[in-house]
């Protein structure tokens, strides 16, 4: 069967757990140095395994150093620069507090940059300091199982959320174009432009009060705008998982607890049918997983524990993480180890022989053809990770008849085929 892989990087600090407990790490020069060294080397090793695409988060303030990626766009070029096939996308851009005509120009510029490699990921953001500080002036708000307020902050991300998104997708795919919405009107009323050469060089920008009636990003998209594949990451929200089956969107499940996973799958397949998209149960979304590969079963363990077994129990738990972890009917806390993450399903780690069968009964069970690795760069000794990618692609998969395939972009027919490099 065929596959696709998608690297998820943070990325952290370059620090080991013990550094990171001395405090300080993402504001020093030489971790955040070995941290972008680490993502380096693994982001040329999956492109040359035969990844699909790697992806980048977006968190701010971190100087705690376990989540230092302020700007995936901005990682998404530097990537771009070292790479030349894998498709760079983010898991994700953090919509509601953003600028949304900002983010469609930066996603259009990484596109040209990439040569059409982009593809684009937004996220509602659950970290309050984050949400609530870069997104101030929109009243933005974070959302999180774990938040007092669920179900107001819910809504009012989830309608800033649904009209950026909006917002963008009209940046992409129209010349010219204005929005009236709740929140934004683009573009405003009463903005004087009666400028000769936009008349003559932009028809239909001005209207025939001399005032500015439409606006156009400046450059579009390389692609195809119709055919960006769009991610919605770390996802359990049965709404999101609908809303994204309507608009043909690819959502990346969170949790690997069999029953809520199928009960994901059940709600997009059936609400992608209602919408008109033909997909085969299972399709159309991914699985996110850590999955490392070793020697022996207590080798991957360690270097499971050391990377995403820390970051998830001494960061993520405190937003509600391990509720991705809880069984069907399942009452009381969940146990906050590094051992738990992986006896129930998020972390699958081991020789090949373990992945193997793990694996195999995951693609099985989710008749998936999608999933992001979520590679701990950082606390994790990098030659592991190194190692573990190597004995996926080239042990494990054909192991269990499984062979990577990538998604090649449509370009504008316009494109002529010239790019930048030449």
């Amino acid at each position: 069967m065929k596959l696709r892989l998608g690297a998820f990087l943070l990325p952290s600090a370059g620090a080991t757990p013990d550094e990171f407990e001395r405090g300080g790490a993402g504001q020093n020069p030489n971790y955040y140095q070995r941290g972008l060294s680490d993502s380096a080397r693994i982001l040329r090793q999956v492109e040359d395994l035969g990844f699909d695409f790697v992806a980048f988060s977006e968190h701010h303030f971190h100087v705690e150093g376990l989540e230092v990626s302020n700007n995936p766009i901005l990682l998404g070029c530097w990537a771009a620069m070292q790479t030349s096939r894998i498709r760079i996308g983010q898991m994700g851009s953090v919509l509601p507090a953003r600028n949304p005509i900002l983010m469609a120009e930066d996603l259009a510029m990484l596109d040209h940059m990439s040569g059409g490699r982009m593809c684009a990921g937004f996220a509602r953001g659950y970290q309050a300091r984050h949400v609530m500080t870069i997104g101030q002036k929109m009243n933005a708000v974070w959302t999180a199982a774990n938040d007092p307020d669920f179900a107001e902050h819910d809504r009012i991300n989830r309608e800033l959320f649904n009209e950026h998104y909006e917002i963008i997708r009209k940046a992409w795919a129209e010349p010219l174009f204005k929005h009236d919405g709740k929140h934004w009107q683009i573009p405003p009323a009463g903005i004087a432009w009666d400028h000769p050469a936009t008349r003559h060089m932009a028809p239909g920008m001005v209207g025939e009060n001399g005032q500015l009636d439409k606006i156009g990003i400046a450059p579009l998209t390389l692609q195809e705008p119709d055919s960006i594949e769009v991610f919605i990451p770390f996802t359990m929200s049965a709404e999101t998982i609908e809303w994204s089956a309507r608009e043909g969107i690819t959502p990346v499940i969170f949790t690997p607890i069999e029953e809520h996973a199928r009960a994901s799958l059940d709600l997009y397949h059936n609400a992608a049918t209602a919408a008109g998209h033909d997909l085969e149960w299972g399709r159309g979304l991914g699985h996110f997983r850590n999955i490392v590969v070793a020697d022996t079963d207590a080798e991957a363990h360690a270097i499971s524990d050391c990377g995403l077994g820390y970051l998830w129990t001494r960061w993520h738990d405190w937003f509600g993480f391990n509720e991705a972890l809880r069984y069907p009917g399942e009452k009381g806390p969940i146990p906050n180890t590094a051992e738990n993450v992986r006896e129930r399903g998020y972390s699958i780690s081991g020789s090949v022989d373990t992945v193997a069968r793990k694996l195999e009964a995951m693609i099985k069970t989710l008749n998936t053809d999608l999933i992001v690795p979520w590679m701990a760069a950082g606390p994790a000794p990098i030659d592991g990770l190194l190692k573990s990618n190597e004995l996926l692609v080239e042990k494990v998969l054909p192991k269990i008849g499984v062979e990577l395939k990538r998604v090649e972009p449509k370009l504008r027919v316009e494109y002529d085929g010239h790019g930048w490099q030449e």
